[in-house]
């Protein structure tokens, strides 16, 4: 049997229900009634793909796709929202609405990024929403500035995961956005230099990343860096690269074929050696024995995959 320890549990993602609209069976495409702008209708309600479907059991009883996004509505400090394969919203809460300056959630749906966000962040967060609908890679805890309409502005911390059907392909997305808590002993929630940073460790994951280089990037000493790492993501800085690179490897494990060797490089180990040792301690399993878990249930499992 494969041990409950699984890799989503140890990079301490936000467990606020997506997996259960993750599992939701669509018809697909989804066709957007005309008045788009205004009220969202999808023409065929999910059905139950059998009766042990207790997800699309329950969208079909009430008639509405995604149950639960009340519940967002009524938590201010986090944004919610589902996107479709072309990044137009489909469901939001109101949250996002107000801070944009829209009436309702409504008004969002059928819109992308670039038309909710002011220029040139609206058209960053779309262009990050297309990179996770071709690519399939998650976004975790990433620092993002946003403006809003008002004149504020207010820094966040984005989760985006892919939305994957029962085949395997990439259906769309969701995602939460969160504002990020104060940091003690600072006189601000954080800088744009803390935030280059971790922009930078997520690009450059494939490349050797240092503490005290990063450090001196954020312009802090180590200890400082550490301090505000563990005050966002409860976690020190080293276990916080560890988490990123351990995901990279999720992502890539589950949505690509390539070959252990290389996956080991992109995501910053010396050799394959290294990574399989470092992902068996941290997810419980070897990289194979990961992907040849998260292939079942797909219809129609990675090709070439070598293990």
């Amino acid at each position: 049997m494969v041990p409950e320890k699984t890799c989503d549990g140890i990079l301490g993602l936000p467990k606020v229900g997506l997996s259960l609209w993750a599992d939701i069976r669509m018809s697909w495409p989804r066709v957007l009634d005309e008045n788009v702008g205004w009220e969202l209708k999808i023409r065929t309600i999910a059905r139950a793909t059998n009766e042990g479907d207790p997800a699309a059991a329950l969208a079909a009883a009430l008639a509405r796709p995604f149950p639960g996004i009340e519940l967002f509505d009524r938590v201010p400090d986090t944004v919610f929202f589902i996107k479709d394969h072309e990044a137009r919203y489909v469901a939001a809460n109101e949250t996002l609405a107000h801070r944009c300056g829209f009436p309702d959630s409504r008004a969002l749906i059928g819109r992308k990024a670039s038309e909710v966000f002011a220029s040139p962040l609206g058209e960053r967060f779309e262009a990050q929403d297309l990179k996770v609908l071709a690519e399939g890679l998650s976004i975790r805890g990433r620092m993002e500035l946003h403006l809003y309409p008002d004149g504020g502005e207010g820094w966040c911390l984005t989760w985006k995961e892919p939305l994957i059907d029962a085949g395997g392909l990439i259906r769309g997305l969701a995602g939460i956005s969160r504002d990020a808590p104060a940091l003690s002993g600072s006189a601000a929630p954080v800088s744009a230099a803390l935030s280059a940073t971790l922009a930078y460790i997520d690009d450059h994951l494939d490349e050797p990343l240092r503490i005290p280089e990063l450090a001196a990037r954020a312009g802090l000493s180590p200890f400082q860096l550490d301090q505000r790492i563990r005050a966002l993501f409860g976690l020190s800085a080293g276990q916080y690269l560890s988490r990123l690179r351990i995901g990279r490897a999720c992502d890539r494990l589950r949505h690509t074929n390539a070959p252990l060797r290389e996956l080991a490089l992109e995501c910053g180990y010396a050799d394959q050696a290294a990574f399989t040792r470092q992902f068996h301690k941290s997810v419980g399993l070897t990289p194979g024995a990961y992907r040849v878990a998260t292939a079942r249930g797909r219809k129609r499992p990675l090709v070439g995959a070598r293990l």
